[in-house]
């Protein structure tokens, strides 16, 4: 004679556990994406050994990326009007400093040129910036000689 099971088998069912795991990934993975500013270049400054820290502040930014693209405040612009660009920013906002990034691997040569079309277009005040060298100290330049007194 037979005996009859009365109790069912207990099963694990592996549905919802997946379903929960799904949910955590996709949570973290947008948490890591809202973390992330979206606004920020792919930019990797040239290290300076010498120079003086970066006032914060408003400013009006011209960045040369690797590819050789030019930005003014983040807006695109052609490497031919980007004078012309930063002149109309200056009237808007005058005194505002104008400073001058370009990526490390972008080619110097870009970098010369675009400083001599702001130059060429009428401003003639910026600043380059670079992150600081790894070993040498941040340290001003040295001081200009008083020139001698007429008599």
């Amino acid at each position: 004679m037979k005996l009859k099971r009365r109790q069912q088998d207990i099963r694990l069912e592996l549905t919802p556990l997946i379903d929960v795991v799904f949910l955590l990934l996709v949570f973290f993975v947008f948490s890591l994406v809202l973390m992330v500013r979206a606004d920020v270049l792919d930019l990797r400054l040239p290290e300076i050994g010498s120079g003086e820290t970066a006032r914060r502040g408003a400013e009006i930014r011209v960045t040369l990326t690797e590819d050789g693209s030019v930005l003014v405040a983040g807006e695109s612009v052609s490497a031919d009007t980007a004078g012309e660009a930063v002149l109309k920013r200056l009237t808007e906002a005058p005194g505002t400093p104008v400073v001058l990034t370009a990526d490390a691997r972008a080619q110097a040569g870009a970098l010369i040129e675009l400083a001599d079309r702001l130059v060429t277009a009428g401003v003639t005040e910026f600043s380059v910036l670079g992150s600081p060298g790894g070993d040498s100290p941040i340290s001003g330049p040295a001081p200009n000689p008083a020139p001698p007194a007429d008599e």
